[in-house]
Formats: C-alpha cells, structure tokens, sequence
C-alpha cells in the first residue's frame, strides 16, 4: 500500500479545512446580516407605532364621539409619515356588543379589503389582514401590533430592500468564495513547501550518510525548531552509531590481533611436535604449551562472551542485600595468595564501617574486586594493595588502592576499553588479555553501580566500586 506524501496530505486538509472555514464564515456573514436587518425592520415598525399612538393621542374627533375616519389634520400627519399602517377602533355598543371597525388604513397598505363587524377581535382582524397581504406575498413584509387604548395599531414593513442586499451579498459570496479559496489553497501549497523544505534536506543529508560516513552530520539549525529537534536527534543517533561503529571495528581489529599471537604460537608447536625424530618429551612439552595457549585463548573467548552477553543485558545479576566487608574479606586473602614476593602487603581497611551492606550479586561483586585486585597485582612491583570500605550518598562502596606505576591521565579514559593495556609487554608476561577491567565496569553497570579511578604516574592508583546500599542503610 502506498502511503500518501506529507506535501499532499497537508494540503489536503488544508483544503478541506479552507473550504469549510470559508463556506461557513459567508453564511455567517448573510445570518448576521440577515438577523441585524429584520431586527432593525422592527425597530423602525415600533418607531412608527410609537408616532402613530402619540398622534392618535393629540387628535380628536370635533364630535362627541369619533368617527370611523379620522379628522382631515390627523389623516395628513399619518400619511405624511408614508408608512403602512392600519389603526382599528373596538367599542362597545350601547347593547353590550363589541365593534370593531377600521379608523384609518393608508394607501400604501398592501391590503385590498379589510372588512370588520360587530363580534370581530382585534386578533380577527389581525389574521384578516396578514391573509390580505399572503396575497402578496407575506415573506415580503413585517407586520408590527400594537394596543392603545380602543384602537389597534398595525404597522407592515416590506423585507425587499434587505432582502435584495442579502441576495446580493449571498450572490457575491458564491462567485467570490472559490476565487478565494483558489488563491488562498496557491499560498498554503507555497507555505507547505516551505515549511517542508528544511525536512527534505534532513532527509537527504540523512540518506548520504553510509557506512563509510559515519564523520557526517547533518546540518543546524534547520529554519524551523521542530525540524532542527529532528535533525539533532538524528544526529545524536548517528553519535551512537558511530561509537559503536568504531568500538566494533576496535574490538574486531583488536580481538584478531590478541588471537593471531596464540594461534601463530599454536601453529607453531604443532608443526614443530609433527617433525620427524621428535623425542617423545619434547612432543609432550610442545603439547603442554599448546594447552596452555587453549586455556588462554578459551579464557579471552568466555570474557568476550560475558562482556558481550553483559552489553545485551543478557547476563543473569542477582538483586540481593549482602555482607560487602565478607566479600572485601575474600577477596583480600585471594589476593594475598596472588602476590609474588612478600615485598608486596595486602590488608582490608574497615574504617569503621564494620557489616556494611549493599545490593548486589555477591558473586559479581566478588568478580569485580578479583579482577581489581589482579590489575593492582599486575602493576605494583613492591609496596602496599589496601581494600578500604566507604560509604557516601547511599551508596556503598570498596576502594582498591596499589602503590604502583600509575596511569597517565591521557590513558585514564581507556583504561575500559577492551584490549587496552597500559603497559602491553608486563600484561602479557603475566597473562593479561586487557579485557579485566572491561568486564568490571559491564558487570558494575549491570547492578546500579559504577568504577571510578583515581590515579598519579609514579604514585599508584585507586579503583573504587560503588554499589546501592539496602533502603534501611541510606541515610
């Protein structure tokens, strides 16, 4: 299935959109108007109402009683006012009845006939004269009602002129309306293909980004915050890429090369033990270094599995509150054995910090400080390797300190890396594969916790393992 381009989609929408908002405002617009017009129509009627009653109260008939036709003074001030308007007289008769009759109709009342007779309401007469003007067209005019005293007053207004504006509005609307719309769809293509440009280029910066150009990056900032917060991201994911690029080309180039030694050596001693007329002891001495070299290279391949496996998250910890100064414990008798000379002490400084818990996988833990430990062995020739308990900020933690050769601080940062050795020639005479101290940190990190390393060429160095303390233990 294909998926629609966002250009198109966006204007899409924006169409839809456009089109309703447009359509919608003109009727709106013809509502309110319409609404505002008939309100003012009323108004007006009411107006004239107002001018008819007060005239019906400045005039009387010179008789006694008032006639059905007003005096000839009113009838000119009424027809003056050139509305449309209708007055009816109810009185009651001298035998109780009621009369309706006409008092004053002007000519221009779209009426032809308003017939009264005794018994008609001013309602009756009201419905006589909008079936009057039904004849022409009742949608045409406004009827306004009004009671004053005896007489009913009603006042029609014609809708046409209104009406004629709100045709002629609504016709405007309805030609202006796509030509509107056409325009305003031409400027939002234009906004859309600016406001996506910025994107394209990070798409295109992004695809010539291979394997072989990995150094690339793709440009800040972009015009536009989102598209800038996109291509950072981006480009913070290619970071990761590219460390991991590396560090597999490191570790690939470095692992062949740890195992191009043993194998060469492996080679070697076997083509040697197969010549002709070996001595039998000399076989078996050939023999017992190409063991030894199998332990080697199986020992380098079982780290590089659990760093591997430790990485992945793949590894089995354990998440157990534990005796931190039992296992310090160990492993300082552990390493004690490992010293060569006696010209190298080993102790375990509590500082107070008698049963110190954390948590962990004991075992792991123990792992750590083994592999700490014979990296001091390694580089200390004569002094002191002290095992010291801390604890800071919740935390629990082991300190390794050696009186060796120290690290230079340009090296410090790599001390991690796999492989890495600060001094290559004394790791290999002692067996190291510079993969310790990797392992200590991946199998750290599994645990919540962290290595940090303190060191001075000349005046040795400290590893410090911290590990979470049980919740009863922070403080």
């Amino acid at each position: 299935m294909t998926e629609p381009r966002l250009e198109a989609d966006l204007t899409g929408r924006f169409d839809r959109l456009l089109w309703a908002t447009l359509a919608g405002y003109a009727a709106l617009v013809v509502l309110a108007f319409t609404v505002v017009s008939e309100t003012s129509l009323r108004r007006s009627l009411e107006q004239s109402a107002d001018g008819i009653e007060s005239l019906l109260g400045l005039y009387v008939d010179t008789a006694t009683a008032r006639n059905t036709v007003a005096p000839a003074m009113l009838a000119d001030q009424l027809l003056g006012m050139g509305d449309r308007f209708l007055i009816t007289r109810t009185v009651s008769t001298g035998d109780g009845r009621i009369d309706p009759s006409v008092y004053f109709l002007s000519p221009t009342m779209p009426a032809k006939r308003i017939e009264t007779g005794p018994g008609m309401s001013a309602e009756a007469v009201r419905q006589t004269l909008l079936e009057s003007i039904a004849a022409r067209g009742r949608w045409r005019f406004h009827v306004f009602h009004r009671r004053s005293g005896e007489f009913d007053i009603y006042v029609a207004g014609s809708r046409r002129p209104y009406l004629v504006a709100v045709l002629g509005l609504s016709l405007g609307a309805l030609f202006l309306l796509p030509i509107a719309a056409l325009w305003a769809r031409r400027e939002a293509n234009r906004a859309v293909e600016r406001a996506l440009a910025p994107l394209g280029r990070v798409v295109r910066e992004t695809q010539a980004i291979g394997p072989s150009a990995l150094s690339r990056r793709v440009g800040t900032p972009t015009g536009l915050a989102e598209v800038t917060g996109l291509a950072e991201a981006i480009n913070r994911m290619i970071d990761r890429v590219e460390r991991s690029h590396r560090a597999l080309e490191a570790f690939t180039a470095d692992a062949s090369h740890e195992l191009r030694t043993p194998l060469t050596h492996l080679r070697a001693q076997v083509q040697w033990a197969l010549a002709e007329h070996r001595a039998p002891a000399d076989i078996h001495e050939a023999l017992t270094a190409t063991g030894r070299e199998v332990d080697r290279m199986s020992r380098m391949v079982e780290d590089m599995l659990l760093i591997a496996r430790g990485e992945n998250r793949q590894l089995a910890i354990e998440r157990q509150a534990f005796d931190l100064e039992a296992v310090a414990q160990e492993v300082k008798e552990i390493t004690a054995d490992m010293t060569p000379t006696s010209t190298i002490t080993v102790s375990l400084d509590v500082d107070g910090l008698q049963g110190l818990q954390a948590v962990g996988d004991p075992a792991r833990v123990r792992q750590i400080l083994l592999n700490l430990a014979s990296n001091a062995v390694r580089y200390t020739k004569e002094g002191a390797i002290t095992f010291t308990l801390a604890h800071r900020d919740g935390l629990a933690g082991v300190r390794v300190r050696d009186t060796g050769c120290g690290i230079p601080p340009e090296q410090i940062d790599r001390v991690f890396d796999r492989f890495y050795r600060v001094e290559s020639s004394r790791s290999r005479a002692h067996g190291g594969s510079g993969l310790g101290l990797t392992i200590a940190q991946v199998l750290a990190e599994l645990q919540d916790g962290r290595i940090e390393v303190e060191s001075r060429p000349g005046h040795g160095s400290t590893f410090s393992l911290w590990l979470p303390c049980p919740p009863l233990e922070r403080r």
